[in-house]
């Protein structure tokens, strides 16, 4: 019986005793890049009107924007790269130096194309300048390939970050063990979206133009993502 006790209070003792210590690990960031000329440009065209009868104002659009989208299907490669807005039309008021004064009621609407084609921007704009658009108000540059692009910059960031760890713990010679932990931690190009934008508006006054369309040179675009890994120490 005195023997029974003993081993039951050894058997007691291996339970309750203190659980295996955590492993230790590392954690580590690695950052991957990827740079690449844009090969597709998005373009925002305005088109506004200002009459004293608003039936004036929304039929002058109406009539630009058919002349523009006439134009834009002809560079076009899917329904999808042409998206219009409603036309709006409100009052009108301009200041004169003493007071805001009605002019008139300002029927406008805006398009959004998206040329594939980035070499035929020239031509493209010049066609626009013969209608009676108001500006292009937007310029944005992007990439057909971005996702592919953005994925193969996690893997750089991936490697990245093993080199880092691997680095690390032969510095402090210890083996690197299992990867337990990662996250893709994010990431964009240079300017914190999908693409890079220009914030000039080109303004034509709903003029008709023509002559030659405008040149472009497009930085090249940088995709960049983080990626946190943590490996144990063995």
């Amino acid at each position: 019986m005195k023997n029974t006790l003993s081993l039951f209070c050894l058997l007691l003792a291996a339970c309750t005793g203190t659980p295996n210590r955590k492993a230790e690990t590392i954690r580590v960031t690695g950052e991957g890049k990827i740079r690449a000329k844009p090969d597709l440009v998005i373009l925002t065209i305005q088109v506004a009107f200002t009459q004293l009868r608003m039936a004036d104002a929304v039929k002058m659009t109406q009539n630009t924007v058919d002349s523009v989208l006439n134009i834009l299907e002809k560079f076009g490669t899917n329904e999808n790269d042409i998206k219009t807005s409603s036309i709006s039309a409100n009052k009108h008021y301009e200041y004169n130096g003493r007071a805001n004064v009605f002019t008139g009621y300002q029927a406008e609407q805006s398009i959004d194309f998206v040329l594939h084609d980035i070499k035929k921007f020239t031509v493209l704009t010049g066609k626009l300048l013969e209608t009676k658009i108001s500006s292009i108000s937007r310029i944005q540059f992007d990439h057909s390939k971005s996702d592919s692009l953005f994925r193969e910059a996690d893997l750089l960031a991936y490697d990245d970050a093993f080199q880092s760890a691997k680095k690390l713990s032969d510095r402090a010679n210890v083996s690197l063990g299992k990867l337990v932990f990662l996250s893709n931690a994010g990431g964009s190009d240079t300017n914190g979206d999908n693409y890079y934008g220009s914030n000039e508006e080109i303004q034509t006054f709903a003029k008709g133009y023509g002559g030659n369309g405008f040149k472009i040179s497009p930085e090249v675009m940088e995709f960049k993502r983080t990626v946190i890994s943590e490996y144990e120490i063995e």
